[in-house]
């Protein structure tokens, strides 16, 4: 795995759960939590952990979910066909969409979905509610599925991959966009757009190089207008 991989992954926390264990004379205290972590572009993976506080549960399982990711069989922004998959007390059924459909799913297993790079998706669970279930259900879903032959047979599912690489190109151009006027702003703030009238640390005004402040006090140094002298006193003085 390369370097610029691992800061492209996703890990987001499903759930935190406190286990107690009786024992005799005493209950001990532990915590579960479900991470899953993706790149958002084929490759999902989950894991749970567990420890003795919150945070070392989350770390545990998130390490393991990045160690464990897999692969899964896309098209495009999309899954290649239906699939249903059982998990114990778990049924979930997922479904092929439209683009601009979005994920339609809800729970769990729209997190798996996001994190795996599926954008245009119909999911339904049919069985329990149970998060740590419907995760395992829906990473075990994807990983069954399989485009060869949707590929070989159907025009309209290759054009999908097009579309998805069209789409990809236009989020980074915004992205490029958004970055330089980012960079922009902050030229413009320095020369002195936001903070024009103000001073440095040096006393210099913001695209200005000149000192405008007493360098004893460090404050600004105000300009002092001189009084306008009174020209008709004078005159009614002479004329007395």
């Amino acid at each position: 795995m390369n370097m610029n991989d691992d800061f492209s992954i996703e890990k987001k926390s499903i759930v935190v759960k406190r286990v107690t264990k009786v024992t005799a004379g005493s209950k001990r205290l532990r915590f579960a939590s479900m991470v899953v972590a993706g790149d958002r572009k084929g490759r999902v993976g989950i894991a749970l952990g567990r420890g003795s506080d919150t945070k070392s549960a989350v770390e545990k399982a998130s390490r393991k979910a990045e160690k464990t990711m897999k692969r899964v069989q896309l098209i495009g922004d999309t899954i290649p066909h239906e699939v249903q998959m059982k998990y114990g007390a778990a049924i979930i059924v997922m479904r092929p969409a439209k683009p601009g459909t979005g994920v339609i799913a809800g729970s769990s297993v729209r997190t798996v979905l996001e994190l795996a790079g599926v954008e245009n998706v119909y999911a339904k669970q049919l069985g329990t509610n149970d998060l740590i279930a419907n995760t395992y259900c829906a990473y075990k879903a994807l990983l069954s599925l399989r485009n060869k032959r949707v590929l070989a047979r159907m025009k309209n599912m290759q054009g999908r991959i097009e579309l998805k690489e069209k789409m990809d190109e236009e989020r980074l151009k915004k992205d490029l966009k958004k970055r330089a006027l980012k960079r922009k702003m902050k030229f413009d703030e320095k020369k002195g757009g936001r903070f024009a009238g103000r001073f440095d640390r040096d006393g210099r005004k913001f695209g200005d190089n000149k000192v405008a402040h007493d360098t004893t006090t460090k404050t600004p140094v105000k300009e002092v207008k001189e009084a306008p002298k009174k020209e008709a006193s004078v005159e009614s003085d002479k004329k007395a």
